[in-house]
C-alpha cells in the first residue's frame, strides 16, 4: 500500500498572527445569513479584524455582544465541502472523547451550503508561533502540546473521516514533472527548487519508502495540518484549532509537523546567522567554514531539542506504545516539512537563496536517514 505524501498542507511560513483588515461584509452576504439562522445579530463592522490564512475570516462582536470568529471556506479550493464536513466531524469526535487536557474553540454552528463556520472568539489568545517568536514557548508548554496530540490520536476512529483521495497534485507528484499550468505560475526560485529535487533519485526513493511505511502504519485521528499557529494559549488554557484536515492518517504526520516547525526555525536561523571565517584566514583557525556551520547547527539544535523532547515525553505519557518506527517516520515527515517550507518561501523569490538551499539540505538529510536523527532531535527512548 502506498500513501500520498501530504500536499501543501502547512500554509504560510511560520510567523506570529497579525490582525488584518477583513473582507467587507457586503461582499460576503452569506455571513449575515448564517448568523441570522443561528440566532445571532450581525457583526459590528468597524470592530472587525481578520487573521492571516487561506480562508476569509472575521473576528469581532455582534450587535448583541457575542464575541465570535467566522470563517468562510474558499469555494474555489478543491474539496471545499469535504473541508467543511471534516471540521464538523471533529466536533462530533471531540464531544465523544470526554474530558481532555486541552480545548478547542467552541463551535457555534455553520452553513454547509455557504461553507461558513462560526466559533466562539478567544479574545486575547496567543498562537504558538507568536510565543515561539518571543521565546515564550517553553518545555512545559511543549509537553502539554504533546499530551494534547497524544489524546487526539487516541480518539475512537468511529466517525473520523477516512484519508480519502486528494484531488490536487501533491508535492511528491511534482518530483517527476510539472504541468504546464504549474510551470507558468511558478517563480524562478520555485523552478530552481524543482530542478534540484527532480534530479535527486535518492530523495525520490526516500519519499517512496516513507509513503509505503506510512501507508502500512495503523491510522489514528489526526489533525492533518499541525503547525505552531494551530496551538492557541488563552489564559492558561491550551486550545487546538483549524480542523478542516481532520481525518484518519498516520500519526507520524502530526508529530512530524510539530518537530518540523522547530527544525525549520533552527535550520533557517543557523544559515541566516552563519558568518564564514575571515578572508585573511580562509581555512579558519578553528576548522573553517564547515566547522563554523557545525557549531552553529549544534547550537541551534541544542536550543530546540528540549522542546521537541518535552513534546515527545508528553505524547508518550498518553500513548506509551509509541516506538522507534513512529519516531523515525515523524523525523522523515519533519524533513519533508522543511521542503514544504522552503517551497512556500520561494513562491515570490527570483532565486533560491543560500539559506533556502541549506535548509532544504537539512530536510533531505532527515528524509534519507531518519533513524540517525531520532535521538538528535529529542525523539529517543530517553527523551
Amino acid at each position: 500500500m502506498t500513501a500520498t505524501i501530504p500536499a501543501d498542507v502547512y500554509g504560510a511560513p511560520d510567523a506570529p498572527r497579525h490582525d488584518l483588515a477583513p473582507v467587507p461584509l457586503a461582499e460576503a452576504p452569506e455571513v449575515r445569513l448564517t448568523l441570522a439562522r443561528l440566532g445571532f445579530r450581525p457583526l459590528v463592522p468597524h470592530q472587525l479584524v481578520s487573521h492571516p490564512g487561506r480562508n476569509d475570516n472575521w473576528a469581532g462582536r455582534t450587535e448583541d455582544g457575542h464575541q465570535i470568529f467566522v470563517k468562510r471556506l474558499d469555494r474555489r479550493a478543491p474539496d471545499a465541502t469535504g473541508r467543511f464536513d471534516r471540521a464538523y466531524a471533529f466536533q462530533v469526535a471531540r464531544a465523544a472523547a470526554g474530558p481532555l487536557s486541552w480545548s478547542a474553540p467552541a463551535f457555534l454552528g455553520g452553513d454547509r451550503e455557504a461553507l461558513v463556520l462560526v466559533y466562539a472568539r478567544l479574545e486575547g489568545a496567543v498562537s504558538g508561533a507568536a510565543l515561539a517568536e518571543e521565546d515564550r514557548f517553553d518545555a512545559a508548554l511543549a509537553r502539554r502540546a504533546g499530551r494534547a496530540v497524544g489524546e487526539l490520536h487516541d480518539f475512537h476512529p468511529a466517525g473520523v473521516p477516512g484519508a480519502g483521495a486528494r484531488r490536487t497534485r501533491g508535492l511528491a507528484s511534482r518530483l517527476s514533472a510539472l504541468t504546464v499550468a504549474e510551470y507558468t505560475r511558478s517563480s524562478a526560485a520555485e523552478l530552481g527548487f524543482w530542478a534540484l529535487l527532480q534530479h535527486d533519485d535518492d530523495l525520490k526513493a526516500a519519499l517512496r519508502a516513507l509513503g509505503e511505511r506510512s501507508g502500512a502504519a495503523a491510522p489514528a485521528a489526526a489533525h492533518g495540518d499541525l503547525r505552531l499557529d494551530q496551538f492557541l494559549l488563552h489564559g492558561d488554557e491550551l486550545h487546538l484549532c483549524d480542523w478542516e484536515e481532520f481525518r484518519l492518517a498516520d500519526p507520524a504526520r502530526d508529530i512530524g509537523g510539530f518537530v518540523g516547525q522547530w527544525l525549520f526555525r533552527a535550520a533557517t536561523l543557523m544559515f541566516t546567522e552563519f558568518e564564514p571565517d575571515t578572508p585573511e584566514d580562509p581555512t579558519g583557525a578553528d576548522g573553517g567554514i564547515h566547522a563554523s556551520l557545525v557549531r552553529g547547527g549544534a547550537d541551534r539544535l541544542d536550543a530546540v531539542r528540549p522542546l521537541i523532547a518535552a513534546f515527545w515525553q508528553g505524547y508518550r505519557e498518553v500513548r506509551a506504545t509509541a516506538g522507534p518506527s513512529l519516531a523515525e517516520r515523524a523525523v522523515a515527515y519533519a524533513g519533508w516539512h522543511l521542503f514544504d517550507r522552503v517551497l512556500a518561501t520561494a513562491t515570490h523569490s527570483a532565486r533560491l537563496t543560500a539559506v533556502q538551499r541549506g535548509t532544504a539540505g537539512v530536510g533531505r538529510a532527515a528524509l534519507l536517514a531518519p533513524g540517525r536523527f531520532s535521538d538528535v532531535l529529542g525523539l529517543g527512548d530517553d527523551a
